[in-house]
């Protein structure tokens, strides 16, 4: 299951996951760093860890996204 941070407040992770459900969940159950808008995973023994793989991406797409409107 995957996960996004929507918010942060008071040390607790506000996110929607892929199917809409919405998990508040305690930061410090995140493994990684992490902000609002990260991509989180629940892993099958119930780990949250951060999703590298997922920043990558967006991080590639915004640049390509920057690189159109430049011109």
């Amino acid at each position: 299951m995957f996960y996004s941070i929507d918010r942060i407040v008071e040390e607790v992770a506000f996110c929607i996951g892929d199917d809409e459900e919405i998990l508040l969940l305690s930061v410090d159950r995140i493994i990684g760093s992490y902000c609002e808008g990260s991509v989180i995973r629940e892993t099958a023994d119930g780990i949250y860890t951060v999703d590298e793989e997922e920043i990558r991406r967006r991080s590639e797409n915004f640049a390509l996204a920057e690189s159109l409107f430049d011109e």
